[in-house]
């Protein structure tokens, strides 16, 4: 069958050692103070909950996986379409700061949507980079949905390590299933921009469940359906 000659020409043991990696990493990692809160608290009175552990051990990980990967990178940064791919952040960014985010640190509603959510995007390109970057581009014989299953299981089951429980989803299989369903979404961004970018800011768009995430997850969809699309034709030529 051809999912099982797929399944087979992949590298598992380059695929488990970088997934055993991470995950000894991030149960260590979470043992740590919240490095970044030491460096925030020596030059800024305002409580920041964000913990980016497990992110830069991912992170971390993923670029010396990358480093020393045989095979071609895919899944960069910005992909290929540096213009359409800056789109994704800035709309999650300039919409949510344009509502506000309340909050309880006597922070303008505004502002403080801005900061949370560069700081959720930030640390999503820490994850992304590991779950639909390495991981994607390791899986590149297999089709679509398998990639999205195994990423999506990778990266849900990673989650134990982080979440002290899963009370908010419902409990640790319904937070699986939204992870799967999401992975399907986040693989298929990359696979059409090969950005990076692109699913760090589509992993932020639920920063809240409101109207805001609606209209963000509206706009990430036209744009990546027309992402690879020429916008102007002048004179026999395209521009983008």
């Amino acid at each position: 069958m051809k999912i099982l000659n797929e399944i087979r020409e992949v590298k598992w043991l380059k695929i488990l050692l970088f997934y055993g990696i991470i995950l000894i990493g991030t149960y260590f990692a979470r043992k740590l103070p919240n490095l970044l809160n030491l460096l925030l608290v020596r030059i800024t009175d305002i409580q920041f909950t964000f913990n980016f552990n497990h992110g830069f051990v991912a992170l971390i990980v993923t670029l010396l996986f990358y480093k020393f990967k045989i095979e071609k990178q895919e899944i960069t940064l910005l992909g290929n379409n540096k213009l359409k791919s800056i789109l994704f952040p800035i709309v999650l960014i300039v919409c949510y700061s344009m509502y506000g985010i309340n909050n309880n640190q006597g922070v303008d509603k505004h502002l403080w949507a801005f900061i949370f959510s560069s700081s959720a995007f930030i640390y999503n390109l820490m994850e992304e980079y590991a779950w639909r970057g390495y991981l994607i581009d390791s899986l590149e014989k297999v089709n679509f949905v398998l990639k999205s299953v195994i990423s999506g299981i990778f990266w849900g089951v990673w989650h134990l390590l982080i979440f002290s429980n899963f009370d908010q989803f419902g409990g640790f299989w319904i937070f699986l299933a939204f992870c799967l369903v999401f992975s399907f979404i986040l693989t298929f961004a990359v696979i059409r921009t090969k950005s990076i970018i692109v699913a760090g800011a589509i992993h932020g768009f639920i920063i809240q469940t409101n109207i805001i995430a609606l209209i963000c997850f509206i706009f990430f969809m036209l744009l990546l359906l027309t992402y690879n699309k020429k916008l102007i034709k002048k004179n026999n030529e395209t521009i983008l």
